[in-house]
């Protein structure tokens, strides 16, 4: 095991990430890739919820990925069940929200040394039981920063890892089409939506261009791409019900995204596509996407309705005018 000050290798590390925010887990990966760069001999295990499972499985940052379901008196009497030898580390990451379950099942764990933040800062009590508490950045920083202040805490180098943050399947990205722009008018939270009539104005733009364009629809988007394409007038294809590998597939061979701040925004920055985040009141400072390429607009006033179609476009026409700028 490793003991702080250690120059010995933890044999096998657990990090437990089980919360379903799939942009909130993209945020974590320099911390992990911070990781596996100081241990490469290590075993590492990412633990994870089902809905994110298929955006870390495949993936060369972990050994192993392992999928819990932390809903429901049956699901958590077996996520705590163990098998095999218990971790030398094990690392708790959260971001805005406590997860419960998460800290109980770092607790289950057992492993002997347990890295968290100070649970008081999310009015919860330590139901982790962490060996070590590490103190939260100062400021407002971005949430990847605030992930790898837990990694230099478990012996991370300082330096960040550099993109990309997700590799998709080679095989899905020869299916996906080359060059296309996706715009993403939707989002789960309903506070985080640019209007949609907006985003038919940035099409229509693009479009005249000479873009090929293709709408991004999730399933909790309730009806965002129907109210684009009756300001635009016309209809563009929709890309709906496909599964995070195969969105990356697409994103990686895309020429621009344009998204509001949700999960495909990030998968999208880590990939590599040269992506624009449109934000309000949540502050691209602490919560724009990690990659290579990623540009972002926020109104002074931090209202996303005050946000013009100009604002965007000025940001991501550079983007498809000049690639090489990625």
């Amino acid at each position: 095991m490793t003991q702080p000050g250690s120059d010995l290798e933890p044999r096998r590390i657990e990090l437990y990430r089980p919360q379903n925010q799939l942009g909130d887990l993209l945020l974590n990966v320099p911390a992990i890739r911070a990781l596996r760069d100081r241990y490469p001999s290590s075993h590492i295990t990412l633990v994870v919820g089902p809905q994110n499972a298929p955006a870390v499985l495949g993936q060369a940052w972990v050994d192993r990925v392992r999928v819990v379901a932390t809903k429901g008196v049956g699901a958590l009497v077996g996520a705590f069940t163990r098998s095999g030898a218990r971790a030398d580390l094990a690392i708790y990451f959260t971001t805005v929200s406590y997860s419960k379950s998460g800290a109980w099942l770092l607790r289950s764990s057992g492993a002997t040394r347990r890295l968290g933040f100070d649970a008081s800062r999310y009015g919860e009590r330590d139901r982790a039981r962490l060996t070590e508490v590490v103190p939260y950045p100062d400021g407002e920083p971005h949430q990847s920063e605030v992930s790898l202040a837990l990694a230099r805490a478990a012996g991370a180098g300082a330096a960040v890892p550099p993109p990309p943050y997700y590799v998709p399947d080679a095989a899905l990205v020869e299916r996906a089409p080359a060059g296309h722009v996706y715009l993403h008018p939707g989002a789960g939270k309903v506070k985080n939506r640019w209007p949609a009539e907006r985003f038919a104005e940035v099409a229509r733009a693009l479009l005249a261009r000479g873009c090929e364009i293709s709408w991004l629809e999730g399933p909790q988007d309730e009806g965002c791409v129907d109210r684009a394409s009756s300001a635009l007038g016309r209809s563009l294809p929709v890309v709906r019900g496909e599964t995070i590998p195969m969105l990356a597939a697409r994103f990686a061979r895309a020429a621009l995204y344009i998204g509001n701040d949700t999960g495909p925004l990030h998968l999208a920055g880590a990939t590599g596509c040269p992506t624009v985040g449109i934000y309000g009141w949540s502050n691209p400072a602490e919560w724009a996407p990690v990659g290579r390429c990623v540009r972002t607009v926020r109104a002074a006033d931090a209202s996303l309705g005050s946000i013009p179609p100009e604002q965007v476009l000025e940001v991501a026409m550079p983007l498809l005018e000049e690639p090489a700028i990625c």
